[in-house]
């Protein structure tokens, strides 16, 4: 007989050796035939035969494989975890609405990094001395600052370089992300020339001054001007009123007294009111808000 259900093998009836009690050639038989079925239905550690259905392991462990080579070999750990690892690399970005970061990433919060001495905020550990070390050489001190294992400010320049720093247990500021939207580094042409990684720019709101206005031309009226004059003009000659006539001489002619006097209002201008507070308005775009972690 075959084996039983849960694979172990029970002998068939009869066929047990009995001291001086001969086996029946058809009991002897049955017992050969089940055994050579059996070891048919075995595994051939050569390989000679293909497994005739799933193999369920029990918990166990399949123990020295070789990597695959072709698609339907089985993978082993080495293999899964090297072809892993390439999907990602230190300072590789990626959004997700986790709270906690993934095992060997770490989440964007504007904090620090740092080995286990350094008393950084984000994560204190050795593992982070890669992330460190590009955040340091790819950075700098005005979007990415550094700061010393006692929370003081320190610089690049001072720190001399990243191993320094490592070794000094600095701490590193994550880039600044939350709440603003990414963007590609470099140049692009428009007025702010080009944009170093990591750096942080614009704001949610903003204020009208004079010079984001569009020319404009009020609209209003002018009211007339009312002016009234008055004026004297005496004529004298030689302190006598009047001109002298006949002979030759010239007449010295002077103005006395001469008063003009003006008064009136000048022009009013009446304008139409435009209203407005001078408040700041919102220029966010329209942004849905996720989370993001960075590869250590």
């Amino acid at each position: 007989m075959p084996r039983q259900g849960n694979g172990t093998y029970q002998q068939p009836a009869n066929t047990a050796a009995i001291p001086s009690t001969p086996i029946g050639s058809g009991a002897y038989n049955t017992l050969i035939t089940d055994l050579g079925n059996e070891i048919t239905n075995s595994l051939d550690r050569g390989g000679r035969s293909a497994m005739t259905a799933a193999l369920p392991m029990g918990g166990q462990k399949i123990t020295g494989m070789a990597d695959p080579t072709v698609a339907a070999d089985g993978a082993t750990k080495n293999y899964v975890d090297t072809t892993t690892a390439a999907f990602f690399s230190t300072g590789d970005v990626k959004l997700t609405l986790k709270n906690v970061a993934d095992p060997g990433w770490v989440i964007f919060n504007n904090g620090t990094i740092g080995s286990a001495a350094s008393g950084a905020s984000s994560r204190a550990n050795a593992d982070t001395q890669a992330l460190f070390t590009l955040l340091f050489n790819n950075t700098t001190d005005t979007w990415v600052p550094i700061l010393t294992s006692g929370g003081g400010a320190t610089t690049r320049a001072a720190q001399v370089s990243a191993s320094a720093a490592w070794a000094a247990n600095c701490r590193i500021f994550l880039p600044q992300t939350l709440g603003r939207t990414l963007a590609i580094a470099g140049a692009n042409g428009g007025p702010n020339g080009v944009y170093a990684l990591a750096e942080t720019w614009g704001s949610e709101t903003a204020s009208l001054v004079t010079a984001n206005l569009p020319p404009y031309t009020p609209a209003g009226t002018i009211g007339n001007v009312s002016v009234s004059s008055t004026s004297s003009n005496v004529a004298t000659y030689n302190g006598n009123i009047g001109l002298a006539a006949g002979g030759n001489s010239t007449p010295s002619v002077a103005f006395s007294g001469s008063t003009i006097t003006s008064t009136g209002s000048g022009p009013i201008f009446t304008g139409t009111a435009q209203g407005g507070t001078s408040a700041a308005f919102q220029i966010m775009q329209p942004t849905t808000f996720l989370n993001a972690m960075v590869k250590l």
